[in-house]
């Protein structure tokens, strides 16, 4: 790493810093869409943080096979962890998230609207929200100023999307209803 680079490092953004409400609220309007893109997001930061040579895009595509290696990276990073410890484990934040992920699409195999919905309201951003509250602490800890990560156009399209997909759903509830 250049001393310019390492200059960049210690004075951006260690992750992404985004807050709890945004994560919860836009993981359930957009139907758990934002949950990858979250995923992709801290990827690509990754990716221009450190110079690696990775597609951000397949990791938050193929997420339940990346969460696990980026809770880690976040866990085990040297520059957070010089100014907090984090407080939640990897491992079982992973499987638990991707087991939500599962149960709830079973639960939407299942027949019948109120499955579907169901299925939507599953709360696996809850394994996210330990990941995130540790980044916004230790971020805040290490420059209060640092202002958290504003709106995108993937923002945008990922709520675009999940409401979209409620509409549906609820389009589709109205009609299973209708004698």
């Amino acid at each position: 790493m250049t001393d310019e680079n390492l200059q960049t490092r210690t004075t951006g953004p260690l992750f992404l810093r985004v807050p709890i409400t945004r994560l919860v609220l836009l993981s359930i309007l957009s139907c758990g869409i934002y949950e990858a893109y979250w995923i992709y997001e801290h990827w690509a930061h990754i990716k221009r943080r450190d110079g690696l040579k990775i597609s951000p895009f397949w990791r938050g595509t193929l997420c339940v096979f990346f969460c696990l290696s980026l809770f880690k990276r976040i866990h085990s990073d040297a520059e957070l962890r010089s100014v907090q410890e984090p407080q939640f484990a990897p491992g079982p934040l992973a499987a638990g998230w991707i087991a939500t992920i599962i149960i709830s699409n079973g639960i939407d195999l299942a027949s019948g609207p109120i499955a579907i919905v169901t299925s939507l309201l599953v709360p696996s951003y809850l394994f996210l929200v330990p990941v995130q509250n540790f980044i916004n602490s230790a971020t805040h800890k290490r420059e209060p100023a640092q202002p958290y990560h504003r709106w995108s156009i993937g923002h945008v399209m990922c709520l675009v999307l999940g409401l979209a997909m409620w509409g549906f759903t609820f389009a589709s509830l109205s009609l299973d209803f209708v004698p």
